[in-house]
């Protein structure tokens, strides 16, 4: 007799767990790229950094490529850290062959950055001005579909840092898997996986992280429409993560809605703001989100994404 979905995710998070890197190998401070530990979007930014699972947003591209099967359209999406460090995202997704084939470009040009490899987590090194102009890209593909009564998907991403006149690269990859669970959608990941790159001497780790969240939506209050997400993670340092967050639906027409998020989550090595904010306009196939994080001393974590689904 085989084991449920949900009983099978939960043995499949301790192996993910221990794939993990040892915590004694990765306490060297070089961690990197940035641009792959960044938020997901606008709506999970404005939900503490829990991705919201069940709304086909392309996105998930980034964050389980589980959910990124399931999903299907267009996002494009940019962030501006106060005035020196900025990234931009473009994820789509599609059916394929009975399941779903994706793809995503994430950059980030951080104008104040000392160099990469230097981040341990936090977002401020991207608030930081003056130092030397460094850049940094990753290119995803992958592909999912349902095996043994789990959603499961695999991406592989190619990622290049450049700082002043050098450069490297290498390859890492993602693996989830998702079920439902009650009222909505859990899921578990593997990211960032692969070899460290190499800046001279210097071996820069990967952030490599096992990530499980759980969201849903559409529950029904008076006039609104209400639902949230949780997530947590542990970095291959040791360190867990945390955040979750609540989003409100109104829509006064049909096929016209507005929504309110508030989330909070854990914000390690960093001056940023527990707190976070969001909200959005879908209409039709066309989705507006934003985001908005406070940072002691600056201008904030503004983040906008435009979608089509």
């Amino acid at each position: 007799m085989s084991a449920p979905p949900s009983t099978r995710l939960a043995l499949l998070a301790v192996l993910a767990l221990a794939t993990l890197p040892s915590a004694a190998r990765a306490q060297a401070p070089e961690r990197g790229p940035v641009v792959v530990d960044l938020a997901f979007g606008a709506r999970g930014l404005g939900m503490g950094g829990a991705f919201q699972t069940d709304a086909g947003d392309p996105d998930a591209v980034f964050v389980n490529p589980a959910l990124a099967a399931q999903a299907g359209g267009f996002s494009l999406g940019a962030q501006r850290f106060d005035t020196e460090s900025t990234a931009f995202s473009i994820s789509t997704a599609r059916a394929w062959y009975g399941g779903g084939i994706f793809g995503g470009i994430r950059h980030l040009d951080a104008a104040g950055a000392t160099a990469p490899g230097l981040h341990t987590g936090g977002i401020d090194p991207l608030l930081a001005g003056g130092g030397t102009g460094a850049s940094e890209t990753a290119l995803t593909l992958g592909y999912g579909r349902e095996l043994f009564g789990l959603r499961t998907g695999v991406s592989t991403s190619w990622l290049q840092q450049r700082y002043g006149a050098s450069n490297a690269a290498t390859f890492s990859f993602d693996v989830g898997v998702s079920t439902d669970l009650g009222p909505g959608t859990v899921h578990l990941a593997a990211r960032n996986l692969g070899s460290a790159t190499t800046w001279g001497a210097r071996e820069v780790e990967l952030p490599s992280t096992v990530a499980a969240g759980w969201g849903a939506y559409g529950r029904q209050l008076g006039p609104l429409d209400w639902g949230g997400a949780v997530t947590a993670a542990r970095r291959a340092d040791g360190e867990w993560t945390y955040g979750g967050g609540l989003e409100f639906g109104y829509w006064p027409v049909r096929g016209r809605t507005f929504m309110a998020r508030i989330g909070a989550q854990s914000v390690p090595d960093t001056d940023a703001s527990p707190l976070t904010f969001g909200g959005s306009y879908l209409g039709d196939e066309l989705v507006i989100d934003y985001a908005f994080q406070a940072v002691d001393g600056f201008d904030g974590v503004h983040r906008i994404t435009l979608g089509w689904r």
